[in-house]
Parts: structure tokens; C-alpha cells; sequence
């Protein structure tokens, strides 16, 4: 077969290569995207410059300011902790939110009417740029905003027993970017 002939069946399989890919949804013009639960280190370090902080002291000061428990509250967390001990090691993540987290939600109130803040359970969030799409959902987010989150705050996410069941790690650190962008894009907006 001559190289005129090779050239042209080469770029017509190309071009067929091309609209197969289109049809399977596969544009490859196409953003990559990235789910909060899927995304990995390696992943995120091709998107970000992400340097781990090494200060065994950052939080010194959170961790040894005195704070007085109310009674009430050490009660409310002993009972707590009593009533889901002998099971705590069998809770999946559900379990987990459920019968610990949940109830310790419930204690604060984070319905602020007049400041237009609350919080809201499995929020769907999403960062977009030009190079990349963070996208998932959010267990639960304090957040600006009474109908819908407007300004995020905090969130709490990701439950793993350990490292063997599934990095949390990535995924926390996509969300908390994701949250640290939103709330830079708004600010600027």
C-alpha cells in the first residue's frame, strides 16, 4: 500500500475514532471531572501545589485553651458515648452520622434567621475551571444562606475506618478547596 493511501485511511480511522467518542459521550475537548469521593493524591497534586504543613504546634492553641464543660454536656456526651460503645466498632458511615454525629449536631443550634445562616445535609457542591471540575456531595455544610447555601463556612465529611478502607484524605482536602473557592468566588463577586 502506498503512504498517499496509508495517509488517508490513518485520518479517516482518526476521524471515525472521533465520533465514536462523541457518540459514547466521550468528547475529549471535554473538562475532566473529578468527584469529591473518587479523587486521589496524585490527582489532586496535578491540580494543586499542595504542601503539607509539618507544625506539630498549629494547633496548640485550640487544643490547650481552657474551656469549662457545662454538666449537662458532659452527661449528654457520656451517655452518648455509653449508648453506641459496644457497637461503635460494627457503625458503617451512615451508622456513624446517624447515631454520633447527628445527635451532637443537634445540640448547637446553627439556625441563625437573622444572619441568614443554617445548615444543610447532602449539599451538592461543585468547583469548575477552565482545566477541571471538582463535583460531589457534602454531608453536612454551616453555611450562609436560608433556602440555599449561599456562603459555606464549614462542613463536616468522610467517615473511614482506616486508610484500608479508602484514603479520606483527598477528598477532604477537594472539598475543603472547593469550599475555601466558593467562598473566594463570592466574596469577589
Amino acid at each position: 500500500m502506498n503512504s498517499e493511501i496509508e495517509l488517508k485511511l490513518l485520518k479517516e480511522i482518526e476521524e471515525l475514532r472521533k465520533e465514536i467518542n462523541i457518540l459514547k459521550g466521550e468528547d475529549e475537548n471535554k473538562i475532566p471531572t473529578y468527584q469529591y469521593s473518587k479523587i486521589r493524591d496524585t490527582e489532586l497534586k496535578k491540580l494543586f501545589e499542595i504542601k503539607q504543613n509539618l507544625d506539630d504546634q498549629v494547633f496548640d492553641e485550640w487544643f490547650n485553651y481552657p474551656i469549662e464543660i457545662d454538666d449537662s454536656v458532659e452527661v449528654f456526651l457520656t451517655n452518648l458515648i455509653a449508648k453506641n460503645k459496644s457497637l461503635i466498632e460494627r457503625y458503617n458511615e451512615e451508622d456513624l452520622k446517624i447515631y454520633l454525629i447527628s445527635p451532637l449536631l443537634k445540640q448547637i443550634n446553627f439556625l441563625l434567621r437573622d444572619k441568614e445562616i443554617r445548615g444543610f445535609y447532602e449539599l451538592p457542591m461543585t468547583y469548575k475551571t477552565s482545566q477541571f471540575i471538582l463535583n460531589g456531595t457534602v454531608d453536612f455544610v454551616v453555611s450562609e444562606g436560608l433556602v440555599e447555601s449561599k456562603k459555606p463556612y464549614f462542613f463536616i465529611q468522610e467517615f473511614k475506618r482506616s486508610e484500608d478502607y479508602g484514603n479520606p484524605r483527598p477528598q477532604l482536602l477537594a472539598e475543603l478547596i472547593s469550599v475555601y473557592y466558593h467562598v473566594a468566588f463570592i466574596c469577589l463577586a
